[in-house]
């Protein structure tokens, strides 16, 4: 691991993918009004080189809603997109499922959100960046367990007009940069009105590192393709 000895697996690098616009607010409800079923997630970043928790970190979050739109972005996500490279600039002011926390004394944060969609060429993840004294230690992705995607996509507000076409078994981010780190996955539980969730991201807080572009002539194939990485 670059010659050093972490105390922690680091979370893989991933694509930071075309719609993290501007940032998200500073604010723990990212809902404005979105349907879906709530999720309240906890996310806990830890600094790789001591194990411990890591205070006074910025997380940075975006996700799509619940029929695969992500706010600032007028592309159809029942379609195959034009260009997928990063760093489009949003046509829009909307600001709906992002948001912007400093991790307290216990490297938390806590978001209340919804569970998200899909879109086509894409499995549903949520996208997030941390940011430690100004440097971006990660741009990384958290994926949710496919037997429950199923579930819920079936209810209301999640149903489409097209068939999802890729998985967590064919998804091509999870299948290029996913490792077989544990920590990608959110551990889910239900509550009262909607879910639960719990993540853990782990990050070496004096790395500033730039977020991977995809070429935006490099479309993957429709349903992604099968991988090897252990999913759930």
């Amino acid at each position: 691991m670059n010659g050093k000895d972490y105390a922690r697996a680091l979370n893989p690098e991933m694509v930071e993918g075309p719609y993290y616009g501007r940032g998200g607010p500073e604010r723990s409800d990212i809902r404005d009004g979105q349907a879906g079923l709530p999720l309240e997630l906890t996310i806990t970043v830890y600094d790789g080189t001591s194990g411990e928790p890591l205070p006074d970190s910025d997380v940075d979050l975006w996700q799509c809603n619940a029929t695969g739109h992500y706010s600032g972005y007028d592309a159809d996500t029942d379609e195959l997109p034009k260009d997928i490279s990063n760093g489009q600039k949003p046509d829009n002011e909307d600001s709906f499922l992002r948001g912007r926390q400093v991790t307290d004394r216990d490297g938390r944060v806590r978001f209340r959100t919804i569970y998200p969609g899909w879109y086509v060429l894409r499995t549903p993840h949520i996208h997030l960046k941390v940011f430690t004294q100004g440097r971006c230690n990660i741009t990384t992705q958290l994926y949710v367990p496919e037997a429950l995607s199923q579930r819920i996509y079936g209810r209301t507000g999640y149903v489409r007009k097209i068939e999802q076409d890729t998985h967590n078994h064919t998804d091509p981010v999870i299948g290029k940069y996913g490792g077989e780190n544990p920590a990608i996955w959110i551990d889910i539980g239900e509550s009262a009105d909607g879910f639960t969730g719990r993540a853990s991201v782990t990050v070496d807080p004096t790395e500033d590192r730039e977020p991977i572009f995809v070429p935006s002539d490099r479309l993957p194939p429709l349903g992604g393709f099968e991988h090897k990485i252990p999913v759930r």
